[in-house]
C-alpha cells in the first residue's frame, strides 16, 4: 500500500472520531450562490459608488490593495471606538479627516449590503444579485453534507458529540441542519424570534442537537437598545434598530473577541480542542487568513497530552511569478512542528501532506482532486 493510500485511509478512521469538530470558512457556501470575501467587497463598492462615501475611498486608499470588507470595517469600527473615547466629532490621521456621523453613515450601509448579498445571494460571474422576491441562495450543498455526515454515523449518533464553528454570517448551515430534523443549539432561547442566552451552550451533550458557533455572527443576530442581542426574522418593524446587524466584530478582532458574544464563542472553540481524548478539527472553506482562529488552533494542537487530529481541505496556491503552488504559512508552520505534526492531515487539490511538507500522491501518478470544494469534501464523506 502506498503512503498515499495509507494517509487516506487513516484520514476515513479519523472521520469515524467520536468527538468531531467542523470549521467552515466562506468557501462552503459559495456553490449556494453567497460570494467569497473579495467578490463581495467588489460588488459592495460598486453598490457605494455614486454616493456621498468619501470616506469610503480614503480608508481604501490607506489600507493594501489586499483589503477586503472585513479590513475595511475593522478599520472603519477603530476610527468610530477612538472617536468615542474622545467624545470628538472628527478625527485627523495621516492628513485625512474623517467625520463621526460619515463613518457611521457608512458602516451602517457596508452592513446593509452584506445583509442583502447574504440573504438573497449573488453571483459574481454573471453580476446577478437575487432580492427578497427571487432569492438565489440554494441550500442543497449544505443538505447533502449533513445526510452524508450523519449516514456515514447512522448507527452511532447516539454517542456522538459534533459541534459546528463557522465564520460565515448565512444561516444555510443551521438551516440544512434542520430540514435533516436534527436540534440545533445556536446560543440563542426561543424560535424564529430568540434572545442570547450562551447559558444552553453548558447544557449536557445530547443524542440528535448540535451545537452551531458563529464566531464572526449572522445575518440574523441584531444588536438591540433596550433587548440586547436577540436573533430576529428578517423584516420585523419591533427592533429599535432593524439595521443594527451584529455580523462583524465592529472593532479590531482582538479588542471584540474579548466581548460577548465573541468571547464567549471562542471560549467554547478552545474548550473543544483543549482535549486529552481523541477528537478531530476538520476545516472546510476556511482560507487560514484569520490569524486569531489560527493562534487558538495552534496553541491547543501544542498542549501536553492533546490529542487532537488536524483536518483541512484546502485548495493550493499559484504564484505566477514562482511558477509553484503553495500553502498559507500557518500551515507550514503546522506540518513542521515536531510535537504534533503527525497528527496535521493537509487535503489539497494535488494530493495529501502530513508529518512535514512533502506532498503525497497515489502511485499512479499525479492526479487533481476536488476534496478541498464543499462538494469534494461531502463526498469524500460518503
Amino acid at each position: 500500500m502506498s503512503k498515499f493510500d495509507e494517509l487516506l485511509e487513516q484520514i476515513h478512521r479519523h472521520l469515524d472520531c467520536t468527538y468531531q469538530n467542523w470549521l467552515f470558512g466562506a468557501g462552503i457556501s459559495y456553490e449556494s450562490n453567497i460570494p467569497l470575501m473579495y467578490p463581495m467587497t467588489e460588488k459592495i463598492e460598486s453598490e457605494l459608488e455614486g454616493g456621498d462615501f468619501d470616506a469610503f475611498c480614503k480608508i481604501k486608499e490607506f489600507l493594501p490593495n489586499s483589503s477586503h470588507v472585513e479590513h475595511y470595517l475593522s478599520h472603519i469600527g477603530d476610527l468610530l471606538a477612538l472617536l468615542d473615547r474622545s467624545h470628538a466629532s472628527e478625527i485627523t490621521m495621516n492628513n485625512v479627516k474623517y467625520e463621526y456621523s460619515s463613518l457611521y453613515t457608512l458602516y451602517k450601509q457596508i452592513i446593509r449590503i452584506i445583509g442583502e448579498l447574504v440573504r438573497f445571494g449573488y453571483k459574481h460571474s454573471v453580476d446577478e444579485k437575487g432580492d427578497i422576491e427571487s432569492p438565489i441562495v440554494e441550500i442543497g450543498p449544505h443538505q447533502e453534507f449533513v445526510k452524508k455526515l450523519f449516514n456515514r454515523r447512522s448507527n452511532l449518533e447516539n454517542i456522538t458529540s459534533i459541534n459546528f464553528f463557522t465564520t460565515n454570517y448565512d444561516t444555510l448551515l443551521e438551516d440544512a441542519l434542520i430540514l435533516e430534523k436534527k436540534e440545533v443549539i445556536d446560543g440563542f432561547t426561543g424560535g424564529a424570534m430568540g434572545f442570547w442566552n450562551p447559558n444552553v451552550f453548558s447544557e449536557k451533550d445530547n443524542s440528535y442537537s448540535y451545537k452551531v458557533y458563529k464566531l464572526h455572527g449572522s445575518i440574523d443576530w441584531y444588536k438591540d437598545d433596550e433587548k440586547g442581542l436577540l436573533r430576529s426574522r428578517f423584516g420585523t418593524k419591533y427592533l429599535s434598530d432593524n439595521s443594527n446587524l451584529l455580523i462583524y466584530p465592529q472593532a479590531t478582532k482582538y479588542v471584540e473577541t474579548q466581548k460577548d458574544p465573541f468571547a464567549l464563542l471562542f471560549s467554547k472553540f478552545r474548550e473543544r480542542l483543549n482535549v486529552s481524548r481523541d477528537n478531530i478539527l476538520v476545516a472546510c472553506g476556511y482560507s487560514f487568513g484569520d490569524n486569531h482562529i489560527n493562534n487558538e488552533v495552534e496553541m491547543a494542537m501544542s498542549l501536553p497530552n492533546n490529542k487532537t487530529n488536524l483536518i483541512i481541505f484546502l485548495k493550493e496556491t499559484w504564484d505566477e511569478d514562482l511558477q509553484k503552488s503553495y500553502l498559507p504559512s500557518d500551515i507550514y508552520n503546522w506540518l513542521d512542528e515536531s510535537s504534533f505534526r503527525d497528527r496535521v492531515f493537509v487535503l489539497t487539490d494535488k494530493g495529501i501532506y502530513n508529518g512535514n511538507s512533502e506532498l503525497n500522491i497515489p502511485s499512479s501518478g499525479d492526479q487533481q482532486f476536488d476534496w478541498w470544494t464543499f462538494k469534494g469534501m461531502t463526498n469524500l464523506l460518503d
